[in-house]
């Protein structure tokens, strides 16, 4: 009798959570094509394991692997995500509780008497042991913590997102600092340039080669590439600000690299590159996560419809005297079986469980979103890579067609054959040809930065 009695508790707490009536999961289907139409990779080659680059691996330049180290150090977006991290696993610990038995020791005494003063006062001591237990047999419980379970997870996600996030910002914030420097750089060399021509000019004055008005152009062109320099001042200290905001401290800033500093590597990818590699995205991951954790809360709501099963159970012992508490007369026990059926609640949980669906609904749109965004930020990373090289050849060779003109417009000037109107032309087209140049340089380390964090690169402890 004693071993039926074992068994048939036995088979309870095995069947207890063992049926689930959330939706079986499906990874919704691709919204976007299953190929990059315009990767043009071939004349890249792709190196084995490439889907799992590292930012250590892409960034060799030593300068700014020690900013990213520096700031995922330091950086309170990295460690904000990391504490929803820690908040996700303690909900999940905290719902999980719930599936288990919960065992809770009390204990008192209770003073009682008459309101007559002819009847003497009175105490009882007592203290016990109380047992609950939800057997979970429609996985109500089971799906609410599979539910935050996936949240979870989701944050983990979340977190390897900020952290990629954060690589590409540093890195850019980084290359933009150095763009200003060379700005600058370029700047005060053509006001150098400027003050030569101005001292030229008015030594052709003096002599009478040429008159006041090419002396105020000179001038003018030393006024106007001034403001310039101011501007591009005001725009390195802007860019050393962001850098410090992003490293999370106030150190000194990096300085000049100078005109040679490294550039990036391209990305090395296969010619014909699967827009499945998305799926490795922390962001479409989170996304997946969440719709998980949208499936289990409907089954967490479908299972509000179905009757609730609780045991409770206790050992409790009270006495008047406190050396008698713990004696065998003075105890009793006792098992409470509860069941709940839910009849009438004025549709709260149908309504909760078109409440579920809705967002299980909200959870596919937003994986969805998120999937056609990724590859859009691809697509368009991997266009501007032959526009860019194209725009950057083409200004090349047009910065060589100007130094040549500048050179002729000089000498033909020095002879008089054409106002200093033309040598003003030049100077300010070459100025602002080199501007450019260094604009879409940086450009195209923006471009390949964009497309290793679109990619889901940059992830590495």
């Amino acid at each position: 009798m004693f071993l039926l009695k074992r068994l048939s508790i036995s088979v309870v707490f095995i069947l207890a959570g063992c049926v689930s009536l959330a939706p079986e999961y499906q990874r919704p289907a691709s919204p976007v094509p299953q190929q990059f139409s315009l990767s043009r990779n071939s004349l890249t080659t792709v190196a084995a394991g490439y889907q799992d680059t590292g930012w250590r691996n892409f960034f060799v330049d030593p300068q700014i692997s020690g900013l990213i180290e520096e700031a995922l150090k330091n950086n309170r977006d990295v460690k904000m995500a990391a504490l929803k991290v820690e908040e996700a696993r303690a909900q999940f610990s905290v719902t999980d509780a719930d599936r288990y038995p919960q065992l809770n020791a009390s204990s008192g005494i209770t003073y009682s008497g008459g309101l007559k003063s002819d009847k003497p006062a009175t105490q009882q001591y007592d203290t016990g042991l109380a047992l609950s237990y939800e057997l979970d047999f429609f996985g109500k419980l089971k799906n609410l913590s599979d539910a935050d379970r996936q949240n979870f997870f989701a944050s983990e996600e979340a977190r390897r997102a900020v952290h990629i996030l954060l690589v590409s910002n540093v890195s850019q914030s980084y290359f933009n600092q150095q763009l200003a420097y060379k700005q600058l750089r370029v700047a005060r060399e053509t006001l150098n340039n400027y003050r030569q021509s101005y001292a030229f000019v008015e030594q052709q004055l003096v002599t009478g080669s040429t008159n006041v008005l090419a002396l105020e152009q000179a001038r003018g062109q030393i006024e106007s590439t001034q403001a310039d320099i101011a501007k591009r001042e005001g725009e390195l200290a802007q860019a050393n600000n962001a850098l410090q905001l992003l490293l999370g401290t106030y150190r000194t800033p990096p300085g000049d690299g100078g005109m040679n500093a490294r550039d990036i590597a391209p990305v090395k990818l296969p010619p014909h590159l699967s827009s499945a590699i998305l799926l490795q995205r922390p962001d479409i991951m989170e996304a997946e996560y969440q719709l998980k954790a949208a499936d289990a809360n409907i089954g967490a709501a479908r299972a509000a419809f179905f009757p609730s099963i609780s045991l409770t159970s206790g050992l409790s012992t009270g006495s008047t005297e406190l050396s008698s508490l713990f004696s065998a007369g003075s105890g009793m026990w006792n098992v409470i079986p509860k069941i709940d059926i839910p009849i009438f609640n004025a549709g709260r949980n149908k309504a909760n469980l078109k409440l579920a669906e809705i967002r299980q609904q909200q959870s596919v749109v937003n994986y969805e979103q998120k999937i056609q965004a990724a590859f859009k930020q691809v697509a368009d990373a991997l266009a501007l890579r032959d526009s860019l090289s194209q725009q950057l050849a083409a200004q090349q060779r047009y910065l060589d067609s100007l130094n040549i003109t500048l050179q002729r417009a000089r000498g033909l000037y020095t002879s008089g054959a054409v106002s200093y109107i033309e040598v003003l032309d030049a100077e300010r087209s070459l100025f602002s040809t080199q501007q450019t140049i260094l604009d879409l340089i940086y450009a195209r380390q923006v471009n390949e930065i964009n497309l290793f964090t679109a990619l889901g690169g940059g992830w590495v402890e």
